[in-house]
């Protein structure tokens, strides 16, 4: 039986909701109508609490799938059927802001563990699962990835584009089988936490927050502290976002060799002011910020260049928003611990603003007139709820656009 690769990408909120919803649509409207290959799913940030809230509370909840006559009332509800939960209750627990600011010091966001403690409330409150109930998933291979950073280069400092110096030596991809909980590291090293339980691991994963301390000299004298740590080959490390190496999730599935990939974009950024993401593995220089992809194109290489600007105008047109490569060659990556192969086909989704999405309701006026100005990928803080069905909506519409490529590629 074959193998396929789910990657599933950061973005906060929006990763969470848009993933969720993109792979829940992947199943019942694809997988579960083909021959069912084996999947490897691969997630960061954002898309490993979804993913998590997938695994483990995925059988009870009521998801919002497209409606083409769906009324602005509906959709601005959170319709649930007897005895389920709202897909997306993630946004009345986990609001990201709140957490940073005013609220921090309630949260007792000065010792370690912080991050774990909001998740497991998250869990308990929104989808009634207790934190010991937590688990892998039961049906697929489960890679959640996240970053590792040397003590001794923090605080860090990059370059007029945004790339970390001193990456090579200092800022390590780390995954772990959130099944096995076997832990694998780009360079080979050992690494060893003390507190390594799924729901941990998915709180290192998503570790947006760190990403200002590890760079800012004030905040790291006061704030080192809130950081998880654990030690490489016996060298002290802070666990960190996995985004801050690989956005995407891609890069564990080619670690694998897994031969064909569908990844799910979902990244709280318009990819027209933040391409990094897919530049850097492609090899091709552009800025970045502070939380995505700081080992820069020439270390984040594992992709020929040649094809990298068909790639973003597929992703960026509002008409398309798929990218679909056949016999790619997967280029050797040391620094990512990636081998050289031909990956048979990717397909890669974005989650950019569609006309054409919206002009397919009944009453599109209506819908569109009730968006938030940053929808669908740039909230700031968390989404109400009308934008969140709305997101829901565009993730399925978007797999039942591609649905005969996608069928393809799982045959």
């Amino acid at each position: 039986m074959s193998t396929v690769g789910i990657a599933m990408s950061g973005g906060g909120i929006t990763g969470i909701v848009a993933g969720l919803s993109a792979f829940n649509s992947l199943i019942t409207r694809v997988y579960d109508a083909t021959s069912k290959p084996d999947l490897v799913v691969s997630t960061v940030s954002g898309g490993t609490i979804g993913f998590g809230i997938h695994s483990n509370a995925g059988d009870k909840l009521t998801y919002q799938m497209y409606d083409s006559g769906i009324s602005y009332d509906d959709a601005n509800s959170e319709v649930v059927a007897e005895g389920e939960i709202w897909y997306a209750n993630v946004v009345n627990y986990l609001n990201w802001a709140p957490f940073l600011t005013e609220g921090a010091d309630k949260l007792g966001a000065m010792q370690s563990g912080w991050w774990t403690d909001v998740i497991d409330l998250m869990f308990w409150e929104g989808y009634s699962v207790h934190d010991y109930d937590i688990a892998g998933s039961d049906d697929f291979e489960w890679h959640a990835n996240f970053a590792l950073l040397e003590k001794d280069v923090c605080p860090i400092s990059r370059n007029d584009d945004g790339v970390m110096k001193k990456a090579e030596e200092g800022l390590i991809y780390a995954s772990m089988d959130m099944s096995s909980g076997e832990k694998v590291t780009a360079n080979n090293a050992t690494l060893e936490i003390k507190h390594d339980t799924v729901l941990d691991v998915m709180s290192y994963s998503s570790s947006f927050w760190t990403a200002s301390i590890v760079e800012d000299k004030t905040q790291y004298f006061f704030f080192k502290g809130s950081i998880s740590t654990g030690t490489l080959g016996g060298d002290d490390v802070y666990l960190n976002d996995g985004g801050i190496v690989d956005t995407t999730g891609i890069v564990t599935l080619l670690q694998k060799k897994v031969p064909k990939i569908v990844a799910f974009y979902n990244n709280n950024d318009p990819l027209e002011s933040l391409s990094s993401i897919f530049a850097y593995l492609f090899g091709v220089e552009v800025t970045t910020d502070t939380m995505n992809s700081l080992e820069g194109w020439e270390l984040g290489q594992v992709f020929d260049g040649g094809v990298y600007e068909e790639v973003l105008a597929n992703l960026t047109d509002p008409t398309i928003m798929r990218a679909h490569l056949t016999g790619v060659q997967v280029m050797d990556n040391d620094y990512l611990g990636v081998g050289s192969y031909v990956l048979e086909e990717i397909m890669i989704f974005s989650n950019e603003y569609s006309e054409e999405f919206l002009d397919s309701f009944d009453n599109s006026e209506d819908l569109k007139n009730g968006l938030d100005e940053n929808w669908p990928n740039n909230f700031p803080v968390s989404i109400p709820t009308f934008d969140c069905n709305m997101i829901a909506m565009k993730a399925d519409w978007l797999v039942m656009k591609w649905e005969e490529e996608l069928a393809a590629l799982l045959a």
